[in-house]
């Protein structure tokens, strides 16, 4: 691994949310954090002139000379090209079809930029810096307003012809709700950050007056998500239960399939979902119990993130070095 202090500047372009650092991928220390709203209706532009501003601001406020600065790492919440060099398509956020992010970040910075989706760039900050750190083969799955997941196979970054993955997108009930990818019952359709706050909301609108939901919730109706979903599935909340309990085995489902087609050594579970993990995680760990085999049982572990949402900002950074080349 690195050893000099080798800096960074690290973008996070998220569905809702917005971050932006200075990586000093020698120790996975960030500095100049900067995290924001996505503004997500106006579309791709406002939000890459967000996160350019942010850049700036780290550029100017940080100790670091910008000759020192090795590159730029970008981490983008949706479909990029196999080259990645183009965002595809973003799920959540209008006008980024066919969008040459790296060259336009490189174009106002001067300093060369690299892509890659943000379950990619945050597999690869768990394994270089967090739960995964001492792994070869590890599934990482992100649940925040949507749900991706990035592969770690043999010590490197698993990208397949460029859209492995897509584990949100894995469908576990042919039935199901309708995905934003246009599909039915995908994992991300039943536990993504944007499908509880759905259910949440139907859920709240039909709630007896004296259940938990119903409290949380009327305290500010405008405030209910996922977040509330689970303190209400804390105080016993029936319905929430139902939500909670559908959403999670399907997660738990899909990771088992991935278990046995991979075999990893360990899955780790992050994104903001996922940070009320010991309420969650009980759901998870009985669906491998009841589908995997006895075998693959013995030979995974669970895990959750240790790095408290900062892993796709590490994993960006990291895109400049080796570890991340094809």
């Amino acid at each position: 691994m690195i050893t000099q202090p080798t800096y960074v500047l690290a973008f996070d372009f998220g569905g809702t949310k917005l971050a932006a650092g200075l990586v000093d991928i020698s120790s996975g220390s960030i500095s100049n954090l900067i995290r924001l709203p996505a503004p997500a209706e106006e579309g791709a532009d406002a939000c890459l002139q967000a996160m350019v501003k942010a850049g700036n601001t780290i550029l100017q406020t940080c100790v670091i000379p910008r000759g020192n600065i090795q590159g730029i790492g970008i981490s983008f919440g949706g479909i990029i090209s196999d080259d990645r060099h183009t965002v595809v398509k973003s799920m959540h956020v209008k006008d980024w079809n066919n969008f040459p992010l790296p060259d336009r970040i490189t174009d106002h910075f001067g300093i060369p930029a690299f892509m890659e989706n943000d379950g990619n760039a945050a597999a690869l900050g768990e394994w270089a810096f967090g739960a995964g750190r001492d792994t070869r083969d590890m599934l990482y799955v992100q649940i925040s307003t949507g749900v991706g997941a990035g592969l770690v196979l043999s010590g490197k970054l698993y990208r397949g012809q460029g859209m492995a993955g897509e584990f949100g997108h894995v469908t576990v009930d042919p039935d199901g709700p309708p995905c934003a990818c246009g599909k039915t019952g995908c994992i991300e359709s039943l536990v993504s950050g944007w499908a509880l706050k759905k259910y949440t909301l139907e859920a709240y609108q039909n709630a007896d007056t004296g259940s938990p939901l119903y409290r949380l919730g009327s305290a500010n109706p405008t405030q209910i998500d996922a977040r509330l979903l689970i303190q209400a599935y804390q105080e016993g909340d029936v319905a929430a239960a139902s939500i909670i309990d559908r959403g999670f085995n399907a997660l738990g489902m899909g990771i088992c399939n991935a278990v046995s087609l991979l075999d990893p050594q360990m899955v780790v579970l992050g994104g903001g979902v996922t940070r009320n993990w010991d309420a969650l995680v009980p759901a998870v760990e009985e669906c491998l119990q009841r589908f995997l085999m006895p075998g693959s049982r013995q030979r995974v572990r669970l895990a959750h993130s240790i790095l408290d949402g900062s892993e796709t900002l590490l994993g960006a950074a990291m895109l400049t070095t080796d570890f991340a080349r094809p």
